[in-house]
């Protein structure tokens, strides 16, 4: 009896799609549906608008956006159709939806402009409609991406089971290439925000602006936009689509801190106070429009600025950008340069690096010396005229210390525990240094995400998760890794051991490691 029904409908479709096409020529409905069979056991429906919109998507005036859309303009041109158990089209006055009254069926619809994007950001704000979806059964649903016929990926999350999914679509079936839980995924009626950073064959997938999991796939390199939604077992299910946007590719953003701000400047406003001014081999100001600068011109010489509200800081997180102005800086001889912490009179620590000898160096000032506590070397420094992000976590005597958003090393002193903060600068052997300093951000303090290897026995980084790939550095108790993402199967962590930029993957187990994050919400990495 099933295969006689699908039988008849099979037959039944060209007619339904000839009487909507005459439908939506005689009301000047601005596209025309079509069905095609399906890439899985479930029906399907694919939506297509016509290749021209009679009016533009919302307007941004960021160049960076290459399509958006809010849905509060019909003319934009999305299908809009009603047709066997589908239902699809604007819900105004602000949402596009995707309704569907059977399970284990499925829909996708795709930009009406029909462009192509390769290395894009694809951003979508969607959520269930509770008053139009049964309570039973799952389902789910999220955005298109690199879509030519019927390949594509689909990157769709379950909020009622708090899952998501990275799907790859053939013309033969549908894949799940990736997945994993979320509990940060909302209810019905709230939205929640999907974004993938697409390029080349990898993929970021992020939820509610966290990253949560990295893929790679090399066989769609480009394509269309659109939605898709899936009922599985739930027998009537409505999506509310709130906004699309696809701007230009976009990498992942680095570690920021999630606690609260204490001070920032990026140095566009002389108003906010730093010194300005020249004496000696000093030229101490602000280099507008958006810097401030130390210049100086003597070699084996050094100065330090401080924060002019001479604010009070302990326990924190400073973050510091800064680079080397080329033009103004002698090509022999080396330098130091970086961020002041804890500063009371000549007593204070700094955290600074030496991008011309991939060096850094934390130094301890006392009323007679300035010494070096501890030091290292880091491939990732940049030449003259590019940002290096420095950054201390300090807490009592400990002090994590970060370049370019990984951890480098952490060390112990226990004599200053509260200070100003400011700028260092040593021209050592180099006659002419120009350093610009380009923000200096300060949080209460927030913990690094660390791994302590607790076994006594050493233990093997390899350079894949499992055994069988090589061991490239062995660890032992008391290291301390950095915490970068999980295996798709869960056994792996990726990390990178304290000093190195070279990550590595030990097995996860609470008699290896112990970490200060879950683990399990670390993002995926698919090797």
């Amino acid at each position: 009896m099933k295969s006689q029904r699908f039988f008849l409908l099979n037959q039944l479709m060209p007619v339904l799609l000839i009487v909507l096409v005459t439908l939506s020529c005689v009301s000047s409905a601005s596209t025309t549906p079509t069905a095609i069979p399906a890439a899985s056991s479930s029906p399907e429906v694919v939506v297509e608008g016509e290749a021209t919109p009679t009016s533009a998507p919302v307007t941004n005036t960021n160049s960076n956006v290459l399509y958006q859309d809010d849905f509060t303009n019909p003319a934009t041109g999305w299908a809009a159709a009603t047709f066997d158990n589908y239902f699809i089209g604007y819900h105004e006055p602000e949402y596009y939806h995707v309704e569907i009254k059977s399970p284990n069926s499925k829909s996708t619809v795709f930009e009406p402009g029909q462009q192509i994007f390769g290395d894009a950001t694809v951003e979508l704000k969607a959520f269930t409609n509770s008053t139009k979806t049964d309570p039973n059964g799952d389902f789910r649903f999220g955005l298109v991406f690199r879509r030519s016929g019927d390949q594509y990926y689909a990157f769709t999350i379950s909020p009622r089971s708090k899952k998501w999914y990275l799907l790859k679509s053939t013309p033969n079936k549908l894949d799940v290439l990736a997945e994993g839980t979320d509990n940060t995924l909302h209810d019905a009626d709230e939205n929640d925000v999907l974004r993938v950073d697409a390029q080349a064959s990898t993929f970021f997938l992020h939820i509610n602006d966290r990253l949560i999991g990295q893929f790679n796939d090399p066989d769609y390199a480009s394509g269309e936009v659109g939605f898709f939604v899936q009922t599985l077992d739930n027998p009537t299910l409505h999506i509310h689509f709130d906004e699309l946007t696809v701007l230009n590719f976009e990498a992942p953003q680095p570690y920021q801190p999630q606690t609260a701000e204490l001070y920032q400047d990026d140095f566009t406003n002389p108003a906010t106070g730093w010194s300005a001014a020249t004496f000696d081999n000093y030229f101490i100001g602000y280099h507008e429009p958006e810097y401030y600068h130390i210049e100086i011109k003597s070699p084996n010489s050094k100065s330090t600025v401080f924060e002019p509200g001479q604010q009070i800081f302990g326990d924190a997180t400073v973050e510091l950008k800064a680079f080397t102005n080329s033009t103004k800086t002698d090509p022999n001889g080396d330098f130091r340069f970086g961020l002041v912490f804890r500063r009371s009179g000549d007593q204070y620590y700094a955290f600074t690096i030496s991008p011309r000898s991939k060096a850094w160096y934390l130094l301890k000032s006392t009323p007679n010396e300035l010494v070096v506590i501890a030091e290292g070397t880091d491939n990732t420094l940049h030449d003259a005229d590019i940002d290096d992000v420095l950054r201390v976590d300090a807490q009592g005597p400990t002090f994590f210390l970060h370049i370019n958003g990984h951890l480098v090393g952490h060390f112990d002193d226990p004599d200053y525990t509260s200070g100003e903060v400011g700028f260092f600068v040593q021209t050592l052997d180099n006659p002419t240094l120009h350093i610009h300093f380009d923000a200096l951000n300060i949080w209460d303090f927030e913990s690094p995400r660390t791994c302590n290897v607790s076994t006594a026995s050493r233990v093997n980084i390899r350079s894949g998760p499992g055994t069988t790939f090589s061991s490239i550095i062995s660890v032992s108790q008391g290291d301390i890794l950095e915490p970068l993402g999980i295996s798709l199967d869960g056994k792996w962590i990726s990390v990178k051991v304290e000093g190195s930029d070279q990550p590595g993957w030990i097995a996860n187990s609470d008699e290896l490691i112990s970490c200060n994050v879950d683990v399990q919400l670390l993002p995926l990495i698919g090797q």
